[in-house]
């Protein structure tokens, strides 16, 4: 005789009706997130795809007189605006700006990555005369020369050719059905399969390589429920504004400091209140 069919006690009854409400719970919430998804199973418009990846900084050389972009060296030389994934690409950028106009006043400035995206591939008006173009991080880029992909031929025609490829991962793993994160460094993804309680040790060798802007295209072209695709900034970029804003910070202080001495003058709209 089976076990299920041999007579229970009320403590058991109760235990298994709980089991099967729940299951029915359980059954009843995957069809609704299923008939959720494909309610928003749609491709998404470039503002929503720009606001997805808004939440990752990119670096720009900016004049601190102006506060305007600098055009920086691009491929061959060309010079361009250009905003840079990688912190340490745009500080070099500015050093070979710094060296070539000394008497130039510089620092590093950042634009989220969606709007330097769409700022590099021409998607809105009033843009910049200027040729634009968007840098990955040139140590990523180094570190998957050897399994990055070409474009294919299609998104190579309709993307900007001065941008450079912009590899991003993915892992299987690490996904739910409510977030999928995007990193932009390997170090990354593996410090957030740290974080999530799992052994370094059994950390995949295999992972998903996009070339984002492909990925993007995707996000535009296929129906698909992209509510869960989370762009994760990379640590060294969080730290560098970090940095920043301390320095900013800093120089605020001393600011106000010169001018309680007398030392400077103050702000123009100060300046209007005290006459």
């Amino acid at each position: 005789q089976h076990p299920r069919s041999r007579s229970m006690s009320a403590p058991s009854r109760m235990e298994d009706a709980e089991e099967q409400h729940a299951r029915r719970v359980s059954d009843g919430e995957a069809h609704q997130g299923s008939t959720d998804a494909e309610h928003h199973a749609r491709p998404l418009e470039v503002q929503e795809v720009v606001e997805k990846l808004n939440t990752v900084p990119a670096f720009k050389v900016v004049d601190d007189e102006t506060g305007d972009i600098v055009p920086t060296p691009g491929k061959g030389g060309e010079a361009c605006l250009c905003w840079y994934a990688d912190p340490h690409d745009a500080r070099v950028a500015l050093a070979i700006v710094a060296a070539r106009e000394p008497g130039r006043q510089l620092s590093l400035g950042t634009t989220p990555l969606g709007t330097a995206l769409a700022m590099s591939e021409g998607w809105g008006t009033g843009l910049p005369s200027m040729p634009l173009r968007l840098q990955a991080s040139s140590a990523v880029l180094r570190s998957v020369r050897d399994v990055l992909s070409p474009l294919p031929e299609r998104a190579a025609a309709a993307l900007n050719a001065r941008t450079s490829a912009f590899p991003v991962f993915l892992m299987e793993e690490l996904q739910s059905p409510s977030v999928a994160p995007v990193f932009f460094r390997r170090e990354d993804l593996a410090s957030c399969w740290r974080i999530s309680g799992r052994a370094p040790e059994a950390l995949p060798d295999s992972l998903t390589l996009y070339d984002l802007r492909v990925l993007v295209l995707k996000m535009m072209s296929t129906g698909a429920d992209w509510r869960s695709l989370m762009f994760v900034a990379p640590g060294s970029s969080l730290q560098q504004i970090d940095a920043a804003s301390q320095h900013g910070a800093v120089r605020d202080l001393e600011r106000q400091a010169a001018v309680a001495r007398g030392d400077e003058p103050p702000p123009l709209e100060e300046a209007a209140a005290i006459a």
